[in-house]
């Protein structure tokens, strides 16, 4: 009986990923507005989402350094909020202890102007975003 009621709400929050506006709006390829080496030119990266579980997917055309030295073509996050120009998502299998209680989160903001996106922490002002990426069919580099 819980299985059967359980059932629409699964399908419910399954689809909604697929339904949000954000995620259609977001959907498409980026590159760096600031390093060369993941310009638009030089190696984008799609942005595609996964609904069940909810995930944020980075695909970068060729291997770029992953920050700590190891090449890597793609990123999985986990999506655990969003509204209508933000996500809060968690690198899938990052596990590192919460000591500031607020846990390895970023958060992906989206911008007009440059159209793209950057990232901020969860305890940042609202005004400091960084890494800035930009739509490729806009960007200039």
């Amino acid at each position: 009986m819980n299985h059967i009621l359980a059932l629409p709400l699964f399908l419910t929050l399954t689809g909604a990923v697929q339904a949000q506006p954000v995620f259609d709006a977001m959907r498409g390829q980026y590159g760096s507005a600031t390093d060369p080496a993941t310009s638009c030119a030089a190696n984008p990266h799609q942005m595609d989402f996964m609904s069940s579980p909810p995930h944020v997917m980075l695909t970068w055309h060729k291997d770029k350094d992953d920050g700590v030295g190891k090449p890597r073509n793609f990123e999985r996050y986990d999506l655990e909020t969003f509204d209508d120009t933000t996500m809060t998502l968690r690198e899938e299998g990052d596990f590192r202890p919460n000591t500031d209680h607020l846990g390895p989160y970023w958060i992906l903001q989206m911008t007009e102007t440059p159209r793209g996106y950057c990232w901020r922490r969860p305890d940042w002002p609202s005004v400091r975003c960084e890494d800035q990426q930009l739509r490729c069919e806009n960007a200039t580099s």
